[in-house]
């Protein structure tokens, strides 16, 4: 049903290893919308051919929350599926995109006066285009910056290398956060899914980290706009978190029957080790949150899935 073109665009939806959130909905707001360009008449009905493309962005990513939440957001309260009905709601979701946004970083910046006037050492892992968006934004630049290389991709370096254009960055090991733990302030987490219970998917290497931070007194915050929460973890879908290529890890032929080589990139961390998260709802501990994300977001839409 769908095009060479279509199949490929979500075929490198698929392979990317290293986007954030961020540049995943943009991939798939592009397969969507050359789906919508592919079909002629503006009101005929295609929600038969819709679904199947919504199917297929979430098997593709089935952990990436904001993915099924940007679906919804075409979905929900739909009376009618035509081309006409999808590009209106594709024109105006920049729009609201964007506001959740500014939202974020308004409650971002509120959160930071907490801390007026005192120097602050972040520790950060991985890549996130939110966090560095709130961070570049900042009012003020008395952060240094030690952040967690991130294998086996090492989408830390990149963050470094955002940050040291404006910040005293460190770029350490994963290995050694511990080692670095005193000399920090405060954690930042981003975030890939927030699941039912409060708990956080986001880059391998978070929960130790929050493990170690919250042993040594140190505050964990997770930052991401509310479109983070996980439908299928509020419905009691399994979130399964994929083994990824060994060679990724060990480019070796394995010979021995009890050698295992495992590579993920994702792990869970308990929201007990969380302070509160960020977001586009306000700098909440995690049962606010929770209360106030199934009020704001659309559920329903997302049950034809099941």
């Amino acid at each position: 049903m769908f095009t060479k073109p279509i199949r490929r665009m979500i075929r490198d939806l698929h392979l990317d290893k290293t986007s954030g959130a961020s540049e995943l909905i943009k991939a798939a707001l592009e397969i969507l919308k050359a789906q919508l360009d592919s079909i002629k008449n503006p009101y005929m009905d295609i929600k038969d051919i819709i679904l199947e493309l919504s199917r297929e962005l979430l098997n593709v990513r089935p952990s990436m929350a904001p993915i099924i939440n940007t679906i919804g957001y075409f979905f929900h309260d739909l009376k009618s599926y035509t081309k006409k009905d999808l590009l209106e709601r594709y024109i105006n979701f920049p729009q609201k995109r964007e506001k959740r946004e500014n939202v974020l970083l308004s409650y971002f910046h509120s959160f930071l006066n907490n801390y007026k006037g005192k120097h602050l050492n972040v520790m950060l892992i991985s890549y996130s285009t939110t966090i560095i968006k709130c961070l570049k934004e900042a009012k003020t630049k008395n952060f240094t910056f030690y952040i967690l290389e991130a294998r086996p991709l090492l989408e830390g370096r990149r963050t470094a290398e955002i940050l040291s254009s404006d910040f005293e960055t460190h770029l350490i090991t994963d290995s050694s956060m511990g080692k670095f733990i005193d000399s920090i302030d405060i954690v930042l987490l981003g975030i890939d899914s927030i699941l039912r219970d409060g708990s956080i998917v986001n880059k391998i290497g978070s929960h130790p980290l929050a493990c170690i931070a919250a042993d040594n007194n140190k505050e964990v915050y997770a930052i991401g706009d509310s479109y983070k929460y996980n439908l299928k973890s509020h419905f009691g879908q399994e979130i399964i978190v994929e083994d990824k290529p060994i060679y990724e890890v060990y480019s070796k032929k394995i010979k021995k029957k009890l050698f295992h080589v495992h590579n993920y990139y994702f792990d869970t961390t308990p929201s007990k080790y969380l302070n509160g998260i960020i977001s586009d709802l306000g700098v909440l501990a995690i049962p606010d949150f929770l209360k106030e994300v199934v009020n704001t977001i659309p559920l329903d839409w997302f049950k034809s899935f099941l």
